[in-house]
């Protein structure tokens, strides 16, 4: 049987507009949160202080990510573009465009080598973190991308549209597959690190997850009730979290499915999760303009 888990509230950061997305520094000691006040910002993750403001977007911030030696930082925007920061002093270091229409999706891989934006143009472009090049552009969907999430080598790309497909593409060559059976508009993605499960969330409020390698949905999680905005799984791959636009953050086995925790909190929308490293804590992005760090504890008995 499960362990059963608290979340307990250890901060709440604002923004001056909804937070998008959260992110973690690999050592744990930086928390970094993007904004549709098109700024990013950078947090001391013990103390919940303020370090840097990073600015350069000229629209909302959509998507953030640490490189994986912690020195610099990479996000995505409305306002259709990629940019690497600096991590340490915030100064913006390239800006990369290619889109049509503005980007809302974004992910990179575990490896750190390789990220993804998924916009409104229904176009994915896959770009290398050392060189800021192009390395794929994928054409396919027929409507809005939401959401995209990167293997952990870079080379299979999952997404999910407005025209209501969930999508595996091989990034060297472009193929690409359906998995059928998706429940509505697939909204949040996410990979487990070994590759060989990809669950989404969905507008239907399920999760769901897929056998990467046939394309078989195993397993469906019910308890959110409204659209699952945000995914994210621990590093060690044993723990899911979820949340959407019931406002709740939920925990889930990542093998079994079994429900762990439930934390209530915010107000509105949650668009962005992440883990620390050490699996010690989990930090929630949310249209109420606040990033809630929560400890995860074992439940009392």
């Amino acid at each position: 049987m499960a362990q059963m888990l608290t979340l307990r509230l250890v901060h709440t950061l604002k923004h001056l507009n909804a937070a998008y997305a959260v992110a973690y520094s690999p050592d744990g000691q930086r928390l970094a949160t993007a904004s549709l006040d098109n700024t990013l910002k950078l947090w001391d993750a013990a103390t919940g202080r303020e370090l840097v403001r990073l600015r350069g977007h000229g629209d909302g911030v959509c998507g953030v990510a640490f490189s994986v030696d912690g020195q610099r930082l990479f996000s995505a925007s409305l306002d259709r573009t990629v940019k690497f920061w600096d991590a340490t002093s915030g100064a913006s270091q390239a800006t990369i465009g290619g889109h049509a229409n503005y980007i809302e999706s974004f992910a990179v891989s575990a490896d750190g080598k390789w990220l993804a934006t998924g916009s409104h143009d229904k176009q994915i472009r896959v770009i290398s973190t050392e060189t800021g090049n192009l390395k794929a552009s994928l054409d396919g969907h027929s409507d809005a991308i939401f959401s995209v999430a990167l293997s952990a080598d870079g080379k299979r790309v999952a997404s999910g549209s407005n025209d209501g497909s969930l999508r595996l593409w091989e990034v060297e060559s472009g193929k690409q597959r359906t998995l059928s059976g998706q429940d509505g508009v697939p909204q949040s993605l996410a990979f487990r690190r070994d590759d060989q499960v990809l669950f989404s969330g969905g507008s239907t409020g399920l999760v769901e997850a897929w056998n990467v390698a046939t394309g078989e949905r195993f397993l469906t999680l019910e308890g959110h009730a409204g659209q699952v905005k945000a995914l994210a799984i621990s590093l060690d791959d044993a723990w899911l979290a979820s949340g959407g636009s019931d406002a709740t953050v939920r925990m889930w086995d990542a093998k079994s499915g079994a429900p762990l925790a439930v934390a209530e909190g915010h107000k509105n929308a949650i668009y962005g999760l992440a883990f620390a490293a050490n699996g010690d804590r989990l930090a929630s992005a949310s249209f109420d303009r606040t990033i809630k760090v929560w400890q995860i504890e074992a439940a009392r008995r």
